[in-house]
């Protein structure tokens, strides 16, 4: 009986928690987001973050995320600024890969492009619309798809 209990207690506390998530997210307004909302979404999810500019005075996110012993740098740009608030973000990462892979990956690959700016050097990017409104859940949910995104390409492009 202890058990039964104690079991439905845990599931119920466990359904409670699956809808009250998307309840708990903060909404940002409509017209984007500001680099200090992003880094703040990043770091509730284990990302290392700072937040800077960029050379035209945008904010610029500088992050990392942990794959198992490895930090894995990247950078969130932000497009179509407006007094601090951003209508797109693009997440951003480069690495040493193989480039005659590129095509397949881009004809292939749903959520990142890819492509080289050298004999070596890989890029791939994940843009997000946030204009007509964002909120943190579905801002960290567009950083763990990037965070995956990455280790795809990684494992696919990379040498």
């Amino acid at each position: 009986m202890k058990t039964t209990i104690k079991t439905s207690l845990l599931l119920a506390a466990a359904i409670g928690l699956t809808f009250a998530t998307p309840l708990l997210a903060k909404d940002y307004n409509n017209g984007g987001v500001t680099g200090d909302e992003i880094a703040n979404d990043l770091k509730s999810i284990g990302h290392k973050v700072s937040v800077g500019k960029d050379s035209t005075g945008d904010p610029k996110v500088m992050a990392s995320f942990a794959v198992g012993d490895t930090d894995i740098n990247y950078q969130v740009y932000f497009f179509g600024c407006k007094s601090d608030r951003c209508n797109a973000i693009q997440y951003h990462v480069a690495f040493d890969g193989d480039i005659s892979k590129v095509d397949e990956w881009n004809k292939t690959r749903r959520f990142a492009r890819a492509y080289a700016s050298d004999a070596t050097t890989i890029h791939l990017e994940y843009d997000v619309d946030v204009e007509k409104g964002a909120n943190t859940v579905a801002i960290q949910n567009s950083a763990e798809r990037f965070k995956a995104v990455v280790v795809q390409g990684v494992t696919f492009l990379g040498k």
